[in-house]
């Protein structure tokens, strides 16, 4: 067995997480990109249009994803390949998948919720799945941490953020 594949033929488990990795960069710059062209079919693509920065987000990612799509197939890096490989043994995967789930659950619940409470529930959440035990003190961050961004977002920036059912 080398470093390349598995005893079965398949990829190694570095060589597949960056394959995976560079395809899901590809699939965000896809995302990007439909919707800057979303954005500009009415304001534009002009450096002070609203489809300016999305676009170049978009541009950037799928230059990115392909040239890391083509070092991890094409062009090997075998480097990159044993590190992801080290990296995927030590990685706790439930910790990281409970984060990602909570990701979920947090867009599904920003609405409905409002931005302070679910993203207070958010922080607390991942605190707790990170290993804290400071209810108290975990809870007036997360609350403090909420309300802080919420009025710097509104007040601020005058982006509007979700309010709730107790909203305006």
């Amino acid at each position: 067995m080398t470093s390349r594949t598995h005893e079965s033929g398949r990829p190694a488990r570095g060589a597949l997480g960056t394959r995976i990795a560079a395809v899901v960069i590809l699939a965000v710059a896809a995302v990007v990109l439909t919707d800057a062209v979303r954005i500009a079919v009415d304001g534009g693509f002009g450096p002070s249009e609203p489809g300016f920065f999305p676009l170049i987000v978009g541009v950037g990612l799928a230059v990115f994803g392909t040239a890391f799509l083509l070092r991890t197939t094409a062009v090997p890096d075998l480097a990159l390949r044993e590190q992801a490989g080290e990296e995927h043994a030590t990685t706790h995967w439930r910790t990281l998948w409970s984060v990602i789930g909570g990701l979920v659950a947090y867009a599904v619940l920003l609405e409905p919720l409002g931005y302070i409470l679910a993203t207070s529930l958010f922080f607390l959440a991942v605190n707790l799945i990170a290993g804290s035990r400071r209810w108290v003190r975990t809870i007036i961050i997360a609350v403090l941490l909420a309300t802080v961004l919420y009025l710097g977002f509104t007040e601020l920036l005058g982006v509007r953020l979700p309010v709730g059912p107790w909203g305006e």
